[in-house]
């Protein structure tokens, strides 16, 4: 598509925004592209794209607007650069990005040499690798590994966002120090009630990590990506015992969860410990 209509995409956008409270709802998009293109003798829409969906239509510019699709309602629109948007509209409470997208963007890699997140363009899928799985795999693209340095960040930078009162906001912060500082984190976001607020906090960083790496790996952003919840893909397994690899993560994720004093309250059958000594 040529620069006029990214002008023109983009004009419609920011008149939209002036008139909404949140995003723009795409019937609304679409009188304001055709308004915008016709001020310019051009015509929606452009000769080529007839029998495209005005929501196809919009994947064309998706280095200027972030869409979202309702199941049996309108789309909703917004600038690449204000993901959460999406998520003040109605429902925003299950506004989320596909699970297998978001654990590669925000898992931290374990173990040694840690299995790490590669996206296969072809059919839209997230693999997980160790180094020695890497033969043959030139179609994959690298996806840059979380780390809890970039994890402990995101939550410091909402906490110095909340609307909270100053030691509120110091037993927050205090709790990533400690040994399960992302689980004690979550447990202090929610006794606050700020499980919403960090929600839409987490959704615009992890969405503008996302589109960063998209332009700077060549890959193309897929609108599908951001759903309302029910159309997310299971995250992919790679190995020879996929479910025990997804068991072993969920372990981890689970004993992230916990406290300092849930951790004191476990006991380790003698047969385990054993093990773990013999090895």
């Amino acid at each position: 598509m040529d620069e006029a209509w990214n002008q023109i995409v983009a004009e419609a956008l920011a008149a939209g925004l002036k008139t909404s409270s949140g995003p723009v709802p795409g019937a609304k998009l679409r009188e304001l592209i055709a308004k915008a293109a016709k001020a310019r003798d051009l015509h929606y829409p452009p000769g080529g794209h007839e029998q495209e969906s005005f929501g196809d239509f919009l994947k064309h510019f998706d280095s200027i607007v972030l869409v979202r699709r309702r199941k049996g309602r309108d789309l909703l629109a917004a600038p690449a650069d204000m993901p959460q948007l999406l998520t003040e509209a109605p429902e925003s409470a299950a506004v989320r990005l596909r699970e297998d997208i978001f654990e590669a963007f925000t898992r931290i890699p374990r173990g040694v040499p840690p299995s790490e997140p590669w996206y296969r363009v072809s059919d839209d899928t997230i693999v997980w690798l160790l180094p020695t799985e890497l033969s043959g795999s030139g179609e994959l693209v690298k996806i840059p590994a979380a780390t809890l340095e970039q994890e402990l960040s995101e939550r410091k930078s909402f906490i110095q966002s909340a609307d909270l009162a100053e030691d509120a906001k110091n037993r927050i912060a205090a709790s990533l120090d400690t040994h399960s500082g992302l689980g004690s984190f979550s447990k202090l976001i929610k006794a606050h009630g700020l499980a919403q607020m960090w929600h839409r906090h987490r959704f615009q960083a992890v969405v503008r990590r996302i589109r960063a790496w998209c332009t700077g790996a060549g890959v193309p952003w897929r609108e599908e990506w951001v759903s309302s919840g029910d159309a997310s893909k299971p995250p992919a397994q790679t190995g020879d015992d996929p479910p025990a690899k997804n068991q072993r993560y969920l372990f981890e994720r689970f004993v992230e969860s916990l406290t300092d004093e849930d951790l004191r309250r476990i006991s380790v059958p003698l047969d385990i410990v054993l093990k773990v000594i013999q090895e």
